[in-house]
């Protein structure tokens, strides 16, 4: 018989010398299909990805932008069904080109995207640098807003977790040999066009 219950265990320690930093430096955006999991390493309880590996063929968009453009955060939600996360990925288009469109116009026909991203608080020796969004469910195009009088008329697109897709954890730590230099992996798996 499975044991369901679940008990606390560890401590929540305070690193002297550390403080925390808000921001994100970079993000990129994976379509969702392209990781494969059997070659994928999860650990911590499912809270840190330790070898992120994509399918053959798969690539990784760049959303560049300023300090200002991007934000990424998760959210638990309850239920009567369990406790869930929502992860939620903003980005705002410094230039909606005609390439930019046709990736949003991808999204708002269901595609389905992770993101990384590469925070401004890297912790105390680079671990906590990376972070994903959307790994066991994906997210979805809940937002593209455009006004000319607002925002020095750029575009803002949020993608989000569906309701009933919820992530069994919030953003997971992206912590492995490959990613500790991340130029290297963005390298091999940059969009072409």
């Amino acid at each position: 018989m499975k044991n369901c219950d679940v008990k606390l265990a560890g401590a929540f320690l305070q690193e002297c010398g550390y403080k925390p930093k808000q921001g994100i430096q970079k993000k990129w955006y994976l379509n969702w299909d392209d990781i494969d999991r059997a070659a994928t390493e999860v650990s911590g309880d499912g809270t840190v990805i330790r070898e992120l590996v994509l399918k053959n063929g798969a690539y990784i968009i760049p959303a560049e932008g300023n300090a200002k453009t991007s934000s990424a955060s998760h959210s638990l939600t309850t239920s009567e069904f369990g406790n869930g996360y929502v992860h939620t990925d903003s980005f705002t288009l410094l230039y909606r080109g005609a390439d930019a469109r046709a990736l949003i116009q991808q999204l708002a026909a269901g595609a389905k995207v992770c993101t990384i991203v590469q925070k401004t608080d890297m912790g105390k020796h680079g671990e906590l640098a990376l972070e994903i969004l959307g790994y066991e469910s994906g997210m979805v195009l809940t937002e593209d807003n455009w006004n000319s009088k607002e925002n020095s008329g750029a575009t803002t697109i949020t993608v989000a977790t569906q309701e009933g897709e919820e992530e069994s954890t919030g953003a997971k730590l992206l912590w492995t040999p490959n990613m500790l230099n991340i130029e290297e992996f963005v390298e091999h798996y940059q969009w072409v066009p």
